[in-house]
């Protein structure tokens, strides 16, 4: 929903200062989260081993300063509708990412999903005036969604980090360089409903959306997080229609038809098999289960909690995500 709302609001306001003041607002509304909830997350960092320093600086980079500054330039430059329907190829890109690089197992149904969410946004990106062209807006929208994608998969992995602590770093980092690119190389100056619009839009659409799609990331793997993300684009082009009386010609209707359509076959997907656990040890949010039943010295937890804990070799079948815990190879 942030880019009809966005569009609502940008006005003259230059699109690196958008994109500055929603993750600054994000990273304010997480701290205000993190102040009620007693956490530091200070201590947390201190304590993040380097290679997970190392994506996360990675993933600041690439989804909190260079995919904010293309989406809010596309933003700038084409409708609200065409924004949120090609903000979907953000799940291409990851699913593809996470296969090549990272080696997360894709089966059937999620290729065949992407195949159709990609047909439809080359019915959204290409216009057919005078011949077919691309869209300068939606190529800066595709280029916000490989970074986005690159973004998150190094955040999957940063398991060290809890999700708001993780959430709230990146929202800063990326606000203030923003901003401070803005302020250095642009015009067009914002004013104060521009400002405290922009970080409530953070808070909300931004931060929360974040913090939950780190925790999905950690428990069913990126590709596929990314494809239930999916649907979120689809209330923005609604509401491009109800708040902004754009009129999305037809392809874009039939582009939703054909998204919608791949985001529902992942229902379909039942992955199980016989795998085996290697030994390991890391920290993170969890409840005893058949992959975590280690003992406490105060008597058996019933609610979920975060420690540093051990995994212990086990081999066993049944129904799993590519979460933390099943990266092995397919």
């Amino acid at each position: 929903m942030s880019p009809v709302f966005c569009k609502m609001l940008i006005g003259d306001m230059s699109p690196a200062l958008l994109a500055g003041l929603l993750y600054l607002g994000s990273g304010l509304g997480l701290q205000l989260v993190l102040f009620f909830q007693r956490k530091n997350s200070l201590h947390e960092l201190a304590h993040l081993s380097p290679r997970h320093r190392l994506k996360l600086i990675g993933a600041i980079i690439s989804g909190g300063i260079i995919a904010p500054l293309c989406l809010a330039f596309g933003i700038k430059y084409g409708t609200a509708s065409e924004v949120s329907l090609l903000l979907n190829l953000e799940t291409v890109a990851t699913t593809i990412i996470a296969w090549l690089v990272f080696k997360e197992y894709i089966g059937p149904y999620v290729w065949t999903g992407k195949v159709l969410i990609l047909i439809g946004a080359g019915l959204v990106v290409l216009k057919a005036e005078g011949g077919m062209s691309f869209s300068t807006s939606g190529l800066l929208v595709i280029c916000a969604c490989i970074f986005w994608g690159i973004d998150n998969n190094l955040t999957r992995d940063v398991e060290e980090l809890s999700s708001t602590v993780l959430a709230s770093v990146k929202g800063f980092a990326a606000g203030l360089f923003s901003i401070f690119l803005a302020l250095a190389f642009t015009s067009g100056l914002a004013t104060p409903s521009q400002i405290s619009g922009a970080l409530a839009i953070g808070a909300l659409s931004y931060g929360l959306s974040l913090v939950l799609f780190v925790e999905a990331l950690r428990k069913i793997g990126a590709a596929r997080t990314a494809t239930f993300f999916a649907v979120g684009p689809f209330f923005g082009t609604l509401l491009s229609v109800a708040l902004l009386g754009e009129r999305p010609p037809a392809a874009y209707w039939i582009a939703t038809v054909l998204m919608l359509a791949g985001i529902a076959l992942l229902y379909l997907e039942l992955h199980r098999h016989s795998h085996a656990h290697e030994e390991m040890a890391h920290a993170h949010p969890h409840i005893h289960d058949e992959h975590h039943n280690h003992e406490h010295p105060e008597g058996e937890v019933d609610l979920s909690h975060d420690h540093y804990h051990v995994h212990r070799p086990m081999s066993h079948s049944h129904v799993h995500w590519p979460d933390i815990h099943h990266q092995h190879p397919h």
